[in-house]
């Protein structure tokens, strides 16, 4: 599984994960995020690393669907949103952050495994991003 940066499709889950999203119908994309979300924002327990992955992207397309400036910063993605922009609610928004929350919490092995490297404070920087798009 790799990582090369901190942005939420910066790794190999979250591309696959948007391999799934490019192939579902937008009207239908609404659903499968807060599906993701709610598998993390939802259950007790530890957040495994790959869960972080798809929680932080489907955050990610999330708040870029609540704001045209919210990019995601992968250009695949980001040209992606050009055309295929999510219509989420407020209540999707309240679930994105709730899981940002678990998995930028201290029950968690993706944010664990992030503490140990140079770029700890540019993922919090990340989560911090993301939840100020979502709470707008």
């Amino acid at each position: 599984m790799g990582t090369w940066q901190v942005g939420p499709f910066d790794n190999d889950v979250a591309m696959d994960f948007f391999d799934e999203i490019e192939e579902t119908p937008d009207p239908e994309v609404p659903a499968k995020l807060s599906s993701v979300l709610s598998a993390v924002a939802g259950r007790p327990g530890r957040v495994e690393l790959a869960e972080g992955h798809l929680a932080v992207a489907a955050a990610g397309l999330v708040a870029a669907g609540r704001s045209r400036s919210a990019a995601t910063g992968n250009p695949s993605v980001d040209e992606w949103l050009t055309v295929h922009r999510p219509v989420t609610d407020t209540a999707c928004a309240r679930l994105a952050l709730a899981a940002l929350d678990r998995v930028g919490g201290s029950d968690s092995e993706w944010m664990d495994l992030w503490a140990t490297t140079d770029n700890k404070q540019a993922v919090r920087d990340r989560l911090e991003e993301l939840r100020a798009v979502l709470s707008g």
